[in-house]
This record gives structure tokens, sequence and C-alpha cells, in this order.
């Protein structure tokens, strides 16, 4: 028994490590792409999704064909483990999430700065504390814990009963940090697109057929 516990910790351990390993190098081949393309190419970060789900797509084909090596056995063992279990359920239900959030805040923020425009004027000529971005994060840090709770339920029902009124709000506080909410939430929503696609692709792309699956489950 002792033997099988040490043997799973192991195991535990060296998947854990080749997370960290995988991650490394995507990041550290997809991320300085991204930064070149926005510096040198364009500085629209939703311009750069078509060049990083190609790379992504070559990786994950090389490493199907076993032209990575070692990272590229490293790499599948990861992938399929989002594929497929509780795993690929909390992969892909946390895709769908984060995509729903991040796509409705931007789409709020937008629509407060086009459709909306004249409230969100009016809400910066009554709540001057908008004026001043510091002033307000201090306020928030006085906010319980309840209150927050509190808070985030309200503005999901406001997203559904008013609306104008949240796209507003999230286009103020937009302009308060200077843009970087929309940068920060498109980035973000780009970065999950992404991993969604990815998983999308392996899961579609390199699927057996039935009939091997068969075969393989009917195998001694």
């Amino acid at each position: 028994m002792r033997f099988c516990n040490e043997s799973d910790v192991n195991s535990k351990k060296t998947d854990i490590l080749e997370g960290l390993i995988v991650f490394g190098v995507v990041t550290g081949i997809l991320l300085p792409v991204r930064l070149f393309f926005v510096a040198y190419v364009s500085d629209n970060w939703l311009g750069s999704f078509g060049l990083i789900g190609a790379i992504s797509i070559i990786l994950l084909t090389l490493a199907k064909k076993d032209k990575l090596g070692r990272f590229g056995q490293m790499f599948n063992r990861q992938i399929e483990k989002f594929q497929h279990g509780k795993k690929a359920k909390i992969a892909y239900g946390q895709s769908i999430l984060f995509l729903l959030i991040l796509g409705g805040t931007i789409f709020a923020i937008e629509a407060g700065n086009s459709q909306y425009l004249e409230l969100k004027k009016d809400l910066m000529l009554e709540y001057e504390e908008f004026s001043e971005p510091e002033e307000l994060l201090a306020q928030t840090e006085k906010i319980g814990l309840a209150e927050w709770v509190y808070g985030f339920v309200g503005l999901f029902l406001a997203v559904f009963f008013a609306f104008p009124q949240v796209a507003a709000v999230f286009a103020v506080l937009n302009d308060m940090f200077d843009g970087w909410v929309l940068h920060f939430y498109t980035v973000a929503f780009v970065e999950y697109l992404e991993l969604f696609g990815i998983l999308l692709y392996h899961r579609f792309a390199f699927r057996k057929p039935e009939s091997l699956e068969s075969t393989e489950l009917g195998s001694p």
C-alpha cells in the first residue's frame, strides 16, 4: 500500500511538472509572437487571433505526429487530460462561462460608448467620484464580503433588467482607467477563445474512428 501511495504522489508530481513545462514552452512561443504582432503589425489584439490559432494548430499536428520528441508526448498527454472526464467538463464549462462574461463586458462597454452615450454622460455629471479613480478604489476597500456577494448578484440581475445603465457604468469605468478595462477584457477574451478553439480542434481533428476504438477496446 505504501508503494502505491508513493507511486501516486510521484505520478502527480510528474503530471504537475509536465503541465508547467508545456505551459512555459507554449507561452514562450505564443506570447512573443503576439507581442511582436502588436508592436510591429497591428495594435489590435484581435488581429493576432488567426496567427496564434495557426501556430497552435501546427503545434498540435506536429505533436500528434510525434515530430516534437519528448515535449510532443508531454503536450499530447496534457491536452488529452482535458478531453475526457471531469477535467473536460471543467475546462469546457469554464471556457464557455468566461467567454460569456468577457464577451458580454466588451459588448457592454462598446454599447455604453455608442448606443447609451447620453446615459454615460449623465452618469459622469451626476457622480463626481467617477473622475477620481483613486478615491473610488479607496472606497471599495471598505466593502465587506457580504456586500460584494450582494453586489455581484445585483449586477447579474441588472444585466437582464437594466442593461443600458450597466453598459453606461462599464463605459465610464473604462474611461476612468484610460481604456485598460476594455484592453484587458479583450486580451483575456482572445486567450480563452484560443484555448477553447485548441480544445475543440484536438477533440475533433484527432478523434479516432469508432471502428478503431472498438477494435482497441476488444483487443486483449
